[in-house]
């Protein structure tokens, strides 16, 4: 094992600005924006996890979506903010006859079957924009894109990561709710 030495920062008062002149824009490939699991791991959380757990582990982790996955890591569907909403999680627990805490991750996810996907070859050769432009038409904050050929998800795409590269906002509005609608009809 090797000894490392801490040394003071009281003396260093600059920081190191990136040189890169690769810079993402609304023409680079989508590639660009794409967070491959081949490179980084996904995010997922696990079926047993309660509701509330996986609401606590987001908010801990500043995460927005988290894949959700069996014991034996396959991919079972996609929980995000939204359905974690005390909103959400008081109807479904009342829908199940449950109390919130009994809730799991599991049962108020979306599940993979109602998941739409990208697929890998298409990203490969679609520009940001043709990303951008999908997600709002969709209001999708987060798009999986799956390998049709190795029958595996891929990655993803974030709107947040989108914004963030791009140095500028992207607007994703959420579709109403069925709850929305109704009580603004009446």
């Amino acid at each position: 094992m090797r000894n490392l030495e801490l040394f003071s920062t009281a003396s260093v008062d600059h920081l190191l600005w990136s040189t890169r002149t690769e810079v993402t824009n609304l023409e680079s490939s989508a590639l660009d924006v794409f967070t491959d699991f081949d490179v980084a791991r996904p995010i997922v959380v696990d079926a047993s996890t309660t509701a509330i757990g996986t609401a606590i582990i987001m908010e801990q982790t500043h995460a927005y979506m988290r894949l959700v996955v069996d014991k034996h890591n396959k991919f079972l569907g996609v929980i995000t903010q939204r359905e974690l909403s005390d909103h959400n999680l008081m109807l479904t627990a009342k829908r199940l006859s449950l109390t919130i805490d009994e809730l799991l991750v599991t049962e108020v996810m979306v599940p993979r079957e109602e998941i739409q996907a990208f697929d890998y070859r298409q990203i490969s050769t679609a520009k940001v924009s043709d990303v951008v432009r999908l997600l709002q038409e969709n209001n999708l904050h987060h798009m999986l894109v799956i390998d049709h050929e190795l029958h595996h998800i891929r990655g993803l795409i974030a709107a947040s990561d989108l914004a963030r590269k791009l140095n500028m906002p992207i607007e994703i509005h959420q579709r109403p709710s069925f709850s929305q609608i109704f009580n603004q009809a009446h």
